[in-house]
């Protein structure tokens, strides 16, 4: 009887309204699933990009627009790299150019310089020979021609022609002049410092050159007739010329002296 109870009760909760729920799905394998989100994930994706670029565009932004800006920047800055590099090349074919006709104006200069100096030799070797064969030049009377003298590095450059009177007949003929030895001697007045009184202020001779000095030997004289004599003594530390005195001594005898005062130095 209980057993009856029981089947009646269970029965009465299946078939009545008090019965639970029963839902009926299809059976969906789980790759279609898969394909099916895989799907919808690409579509979303794709709707966002497109939002995404029209709200650019409506903003005023085209990334195409922006693509062909650069396209086109790039193709000018190509344009001017190469504007530049001719430019280059046209700069320093004329620095070249330059420098060629800088060097050859240089050079052009140097030969002017030479000329000049040349004349100005050939003036004096023309003075030379002048006074070699002048009628009023006493026979064996020597003379400096041309003395000149500059301060250069602490040293006292002098450069001076001197020539010998000779005998009529005997430059060309056979019965020269016997040759005539001697020496340079330099006595230098030196500049008086700023505010010294003169006549105060101990104004002796410098006598050049020194006892020892290597130079001494260049300022020894041998000639028939002419020589050039040029070269530079050694001053003392500190003393600046105001006027040099060359003398040209025979043994102990003074035969002529001359008087220069010293050129600015370059």
């Amino acid at each position: 009887m209980a057993w009856n109870f029981r089947a009646l009760r269970f029965l009465r909760r299946r078939m009545t309204i008090a019965a639970p729920k029963m839902a009926v799905r299809t059976h969906v394998p789980w790759y279609m699933r898969a394909v099916f989100w895989i799907v919808v994930l690409s579509i979303s994706i794709a709707g966002a990009a497109w939002v995404y670029d029209a709200g650019r565009k409506f903003a005023g932004f085209d990334s195409n627009e922006v693509q062909q800006e650069l396209a086109n920047l790039r193709t000018r800055a190509a344009q001017l790299n190469d504007e530049n590099a001719r430019l280059k090349a046209v700069q320093n074919s004329a620095d070249s150019k330059l420098a060629i006709e800088q060097t050859a104006q240089k050079r052009m200069a140097e030969q002017v310089q030479a000329l000049e100096m040349e004349n100005t030799r050939l003036k004096e070797d023309i003075a030379l020979f002048e006074g070699m064969v002048a009628a009023d030049r006493k026979e064996g009377s020597v003379a400096i021609n041309g003395f000149k003298v500059q301060v250069a590095g602490g040293q006292l450059k002098y450069r001076m022609l001197l020539t010998r009177g000779a005998r009529t007949g005997s430059i060309m003929g056979g019965a020269q002049e016997p040759e005539f030895a001697g020496r340079l001697v330099f006595e230098i007045t030196p500049e008086l410092p700023a505010g010294t009184d003169a006549a105060g202020a101990n104004g002796a001779m410098i006598r050049l050159p020194a006892a020892g000095d290597p130079a001494a030997e260049g300022t020894k004289i041998k000639f028939r007739y002419f020589q050039r004599a040029e070269g530079s003594l050694m001053l003392p530390p500190g003393i600046r010329p105001k006027q040099v005195v060359v003398r040209l001594l025979e043994g102990d005898k003074m035969r002529v002296s001359e008087t220069a005062v010293p050129a600015a130095s370059n």
